[in-house]
């Protein structure tokens, strides 16, 4: 059995009350003997103390060995019941003051062994208590008491009689009270085991919800120091729990409000969350920027942060400001485009009509065609700017790739250094496909480009061309 169940203390509770008891009868009894005023010997009934201390210390050594508390509880309630009728028989019979130790024993069968047990061990007692008297009655017993003057059997049977209907009363009632009282206990136990194993199902399913929240979360007591951590304010913090508890508001968050200044902003807010940006400060004293969300407690015995890393989304919301800003620069340079534009169409009209009008020679006739000859060049390069600051619209054509690739590689043939090697690995016949074959062309330009320029020292340039299905 193990020491720590409630069956296992409710026994050695029995064990020890009837340890007090005895303690305390011995002591009356003594009490009463040096007094001189016992009317039965006091050497018996010491010797029957004795015994129960003996019982009391073997019932101690054995509680921890028996699988069943309850039935080694009843047997102690039966053998305390002979006991018990020897201390009656041995302290005056219809005379002795201790009938009442009868109720004691069937109230604890009710409450450590079953509630309706009170009712067998009320009736067991109340045999014993008549046997004993009645056997004192008709003489099968001596009596204890030193005879005080003259009696006759019906006087005695009177007394019996009114002795064990008293005790048949009084113990049936005791145990019909402790049966209730014993249901209603286990009743009660029950309901607080249920209790138990639902509040600790509750903090076991709090302490999980706490751990897996994605968020870090802190409490803080109204000092302002650290109470609860769990395992993301643990990453964050780069510190653990131990180490996190007792830590002050102020030393965690910088450049955000102050303890007292969120406490204050919460008692405005009449219970709605307080939102804030700070920086948190980790293990190594370094910084990360984090948004805070903090409520009070239930009762306002604390405050409640929970908190997030916004490193990643500052650093996006700097490159959308980048981007925009590029894209204000790009639309800005094609109007700008487009305005250079126009006046470089009227001066190149204008040179035309004069070059016709005038029909220079010379000099003359030549720098007017470097003015024509600059401005379409001017022109192409605004053209192109413009071209690749809008969209581009895919124009798909059926094109052999071979030939594109072929093509390519003759131009870089001129460019690129004596030291590459240029190796072809086409399929023969023709691989087409439905592509727009301009920017197929710049796509592989710029790859043989980028090859060329990875290659310094020389080596071998491969270009392959193969034909795939794709099953999408």
């Amino acid at each position: 059995m193990r020491s720590g169940s409630e069956a296992y203390r409710t026994v050695r509770g029995l064990i020890l009350v009837r340890a007090g008891l005895t303690t305390l009868v011995a002591s009356s009894l003594s009490g009463a003997y040096v007094a001189g005023r016992l009317p039965f010997p006091l050497p018996p009934v010491l010797a029957l103390v004795a015994i129960i201390f003996l019982l009391t210390a073997i019932y101690l050594v054995l509680l921890s060995r028996v699988e069943n508390p309850a039935r080694f509880a009843e047997l102690q309630i039966y053998g305390d019941l002979l006991l018990e009728t020897l201390l009656i028989y041995l302290t005056g019979g219809p005379y002795s003051a201790f009938p009442f130790i009868y109720l004691l024993s069937i109230l604890a069968a009710g409450i450590a062994v079953a509630p309706r047990r009170s009712f067998v061990v009320a009736t067991t007692a109340v045999l014993m208590h008549g046997l004993c008297l009645a056997g004192q009655l008709f003489g099968w017993l001596p009596s204890m008491i030193r005879p005080g003057g003259p009696s006759d059997l019906a006087t005695e049977g009177s007394l019996t009689i009114l002795l064990i209907s008293g005790n048949v009363c009084a113990s049936y009632t005791v145990a019909y009270f402790a049966t209730h009282l014993a249901g209603r206990l286990r009743q009660a136990r029950g309901e607080v085991r249920r209790s138990e194993a639902s509040l600790a199902q509750l903090q076991v399913l709090h302490e999980d919800i706490v751990q897996s929240v994605a968020s870090g979360l802190l409490t803080f007591d109204r000092a302002g120091d650290v109470t609860t951590v769990n395992r993301t304010a643990e990453t964050l913090c780069w510190r653990g729990a131990a180490d996190l508890r007792g830590v002050r508001w102020d030393a965690l968050f910088d450049g955000g409000p102050s303890f007292g200044e969120t406490w204050e902003a919460l008692a405005r807010r009449e219970r709605q969350p307080f939102r804030f940006e700070a920086r948190l400060i980790r293990e190594d004293r370094s910084r990360m920027t984090v948004g805070v969300s903090a409520s009070f407690l239930r009762r306002e015995l604390g405050v409640i942060c929970s908190f997030q890393d916004l490193t990643e989304i500052k650093r996006m919301e700097e490159q959308i400001r980048h981007a925009d800003r590029l894209a204000a620069i790009g639309r800005f340079a094609a109007g700008l485009a487009h305005e250079i534009r126009n006046p470089i169409g009227s001066i190149r009209g204008s040179v035309e009509v004069l070059r016709e009008s005038l029909q220079p020679q010379g000099d003359d006739r030549r720098l007017m065609d470097i003015v024509l000859r600059e401005s379409d060049r001017l022109d192409g390069i605004i053209r192109d700017f413009l071209d690749f600051s809008r969209p581009q619209r895919i124009v798909r054509v059926e094109t052999d790739l071979v030939d594109v690739v072929e093509e390519i590689l003759l131009l870089l043939a001129n460019r690129a250094p004596t030291t590459i090697r240029i190796a072809r690995d086409f399929p023969e016949g023709t691989v087409k496909a439905s592509v727009d074959a301009g920017q197929i062309r710049q796509a592989v330009w710029n790859l043989c480009l980028n090859a060329v320029e990875a290659m310094p020292d020389g080596g071998e340039l491969r270009a392959r061309v193969r034909t795939l299905t794709d099953a999408g």
